[in-house]
């Protein structure tokens, strides 16, 4: 299978998100020129990235927004709802829950803790759990993507009960310190690493 560039599918995110935008103007035909003024990169970029997954549009008159919308979430598989296990309902957890990700294409399912409090409470609608109940939660609904909101110390821990019930991929905001399978991704949320980042862009143009 042909290897995509990782910045190549992060672009694609910003397409779709781009072109969900223009859709709302009633525009019907986008034409690469415009999705990369729209999204400040260049219009050969646009057409490279999506020339990974074959012929897109019409030369000469551009895409039609429609379908461009509809190719580019099923390269990212989001034109199926992916069910989602979130553990740790503390500030970050609970503002997830109240998300609307459902319109990206991600449902959560179950939310987990061991605040007592917290157990048996629903929470927008979604139900929390224990967290000794992953395992079963994850394998009894089908679960598909873990994310992980609880502190550095206990992450580890977490993710394996995840990886116990079966997930297919883990969204995590600790570094994880345990074994995890190749198979199964592993992205992290880290506000600190993009904040030096782009302190590293302004030093850089300063």
């Amino acid at each position: 299978m042909r290897r995509i560039p990782e910045v190549t599918i992060r672009r694609l995110t910003h397409y779709l998100r781009c072109i969900e935008f223009i859709k709302e103007t009633g525009a019907k035909i986008l034409q690469s020129k415009e999705l990369a003024s729209f999204c400040s990169i260049s219009d050969s970029l646009v057409r490279r990235d999506l020339s990974y997954f074959g012929e897109f549009g019409t030369k000469g008159v551009g895409y039609s927004i429609d379908e461009l919308e509809k190719h580019i979430k099923k390269i990212l598989g989001i034109d199926r709802i992916k069910k989602v296990g979130l553990a740790g309902v503390g500030n970050i957890g609970s503002a997830l829950l109240k998300f609307p990700l459902k319109k990206n294409g991600f449902h959560i399912i179950a939310a987990f803790d061991i605040k007592k409090e917290l157990i048996g409470k629903k929470i927008n609608g979604i139900p929390v759990y224990h967290e000794k109940e992953i395992p079963r939660i994850f394998k009894e609904k089908g679960l598909d993507i873990g994310i992980i909101a609880v502190p550095q110390n206990v992450a580890g821990e977490v993710a394996e009960k995840m990886i116990k019930g079966g997930v297919k991929g883990i969204l995590s905001f600790a570094l994880l310190q345990c074994p995890v399978s190749k198979k199964i991704p592993i992205r992290y949320i880290e506000i600190a690493a993009e904040l030096e980042i782009l302190s590293y862009e302004i030093e850089k143009e300063g």
